[in-house]
């Protein structure tokens, strides 16, 4: 049994549920919590900020995108709580950078998650 809550947020209904099929096939997690908006992300987050969480992020949505979710993480100050794969389609080294800056930001990952990458990252200890 994972010691996190394994969040999916991304505004595309097909690479949330290409994510949480990978996930739980993968046995990284199997009860993975999807978000469509990085809003929505964040008010999981305000409410449950005693426990661990590792985030699957995408940087480009409506209303709040990964960044907006980024600089919340970033300004709760709980990089020892809060853990965050970008999984995005954007092969932007701009992004990459700047996505390397956040504490919270473990890796970053292009669309789709490889599965093998869940393979790996069942070995490490990310808590």
């Amino acid at each position: 049994m994972a010691n996190f809550n394994l969040i999916i947020v991304d505004d595309d209904p097909n690479f949330l549920f290409i994510h949480d099929v990978l996930a739980k096939k993968s046995d990284f997690h199997q009860t993975p919590l999807k978000f469509e908006d990085g809003y929505d992300a964040i008010r999981f987050l305000e409410e449950n900020m005693d426990k661990n969480h590792l985030l699957f992020l995408d940087i480009y949505m409506k209303t709040i995108d990964g960044w907006g979710v980024l600089d919340f993480i970033e300004n709760k100050n709980t990089p020892e709580k809060i853990k965050v794969i970008l999984i995005s389609s954007s092969v932007n080294v701009a992004d990459k950078n700047k996505a390397m800056e956040y504490s919270s930001v473990i890796d970053y990952i292009e669309k789709p998650l490889p599965f093998e990458y869940l393979n790996m990252l069942k070995e490490q200890v990310i808590f």
